[in-house]
């Protein structure tokens, strides 16, 4: 899908693009030479190795599109990856997996790269549409999968789930900051969510892998699967079976669930592939410090800390983990949620005030509605006066101002 540009480019732009043009067989040493050094200046390759980024000479395509092209649509089964060169796209997202009330998201703009669905025919994750003219480097699936497999350690940095490196920083979580605040909002004051770890969340991490290798350390181990090996890693039945053993405050799966996703939210516990939610599945998690290439062992002092706090530790988890387990269920789309979750989601309603004069059955039909969103920065702007609404809100934590005309005429509180 290539759209024509009127622009002029540089004789020197134009000699790399008719290389890239060329079919891969058709490509001599000159032309890769081309190519190689026009990719060595782009930010998504920066920290390729030389015959890495080689071989995206040899099998890399260009592609030039105008304002408002639709490279994919969320659903789809995709067939290539890709970089962006220069331009921007925009990452839309349905909940209904309708283009008509997609939203958007985030914007990719020049250095980074999406796509990586290709790995495994898993569906599109979103709607791609330029926001401007956009050049983009496109590799195809078996080439991709085939690079994947040689070079996927220095590839891995470039494939944070689900769309690449974005520039404007979006999570999962947030929904993106509005450019220009208007006057006439309702603007959030609250602080929900730290990227950095808190300090005793931190230390808790630390005692629970301390206590793991006192006491069970064949559970953090380099592990392989689907050809790849990821290094010192856990598994998370491992983690739940293990958790419960150790106090007797822990009384069910569920809890020990939550109580790892506490860990999880902090980036203290990560899944290798960096999804949000803690499972009790035999899935790998890797604690913060074996992040590193030569993670620390305890020392002795360490290993008798551990043994000192542990319980102390499992207790504090084991407060804070059901509003964790909370905030993981209503990360899922509805159509995800079992029964036991649409029952803790229930039971969570029940002690909201606000909702106090609702009857039990229209309780129970929201609790399979609510999703949840988090708002780290003060000043984000939900929605402006006079926007068609969309959605209704339940503040759980933290407060927002609701701004009329430009001025300030009430707070919202949690209920």
């Amino acid at each position: 899908m290539v759209a024509a540009h009127t622009s002029s480019h540089s004789s020197e732009s134009v000699e790399w693009i008719i290389c890239l043009d060329k079919r891969p067989a058709e490509r001599s040493g000159e032309d890769v030479d081309i190519i190689l050094a026009r990719l060595k200046s782009v930010k998504a390759f920066e920290r390729f190795q030389p015959s890495l980024l080689q071989q995206i000479c040899l099998c890399g395509f260009y592609e030039c599109l105008e304002k408002g092209i639709t490279l994919y649509r969320q659903g789809d089964i995709g067939t290539s990856w890709y970089a962006v060169l220069s331009g921007s796209l925009d990452v839309k997202v349905s909940e209904t997996s309708s283009y008509q009330d997609a939203v958007t998201i985030c914007t990719l703009g020049t250095g980074t790269a999406f796509g990586e669905s290709i790995l495994d025919n898993t569906p599109r994750h979103a709607t791609i549409v330029t926001q401007e003219f956009s050049e983009l480097l496109r590799i195809e699936q078996r080439e991709f999968r085939s690079l994947w497999e040689k070079y996927h350690q220095c590839m891995a940095g470039l494939l944070a789930p689900p769309y690449g490196v974005m520039e404007s920083g979006c999570s999962g979580d947030r929904m993106p900051d509005k450019e220009n605040i208007s006057n006439n909002s309702i603007v959030s004051v609250s602080k929900h969510q730290n990227k950095v770890p808190s300090e005793k969340i931190l230390l808790a991490g630390k005692i629970l892998r301390n206590a793991i290798l006192s006491r069970a350390p064949h559970m953090i181990r380099d592990r392989k699967y689907h050809l790849k090996t990821y290094r010192q890693c856990c598994v998370g039945t491992e983690l739940v079976d293990w958790q419960i053993q150790q106090s007797a405050c822990i009384h069910s799966r569920i809890q020990a669930v939550g109580m790892w996703q506490v860990l999880l939210e902090e980036g203290v516990l990560n899944h290798v592939d960096q999804e949000l939610s803690f499972q009790d599945k035999y899935l790998f998690y890797r604690f913060l410090d074996d992040e590193q290439e030569d993670a620390p062992l305890p020392g002795e002092e360490e290993r008798k800390e551990s043994q000192e706090e542990l319980q102390d530790t499992l207790l504090l988890l084991s407060q804070i983990g059901p509003d964790a387990h909370m905030r993981m269920i209503l990360r899922k789309h509805p159509s995800e949620r079992t029964a036991d979750d649409l029952e803790i989601i229930y039971e969570e309603l029940l002690h909201i005030k606000a909702l106090s004069h609702l009857s039990t059955t229209v309780r129970r039909e929201l609790a399979g509605v609510l999703v949840f969103e988090s708002h780290a920065k003060a000043g984000t702007v939900l929605f402006n006066q006079g926007e068609e609404g969309t959605s209704w809100y339940i503040i759980l934590k933290g407060s927002v101002n609701v701004v009329i005309y430009g001025k300030v005429g009430c707070c919202l509180h949690s209920s």
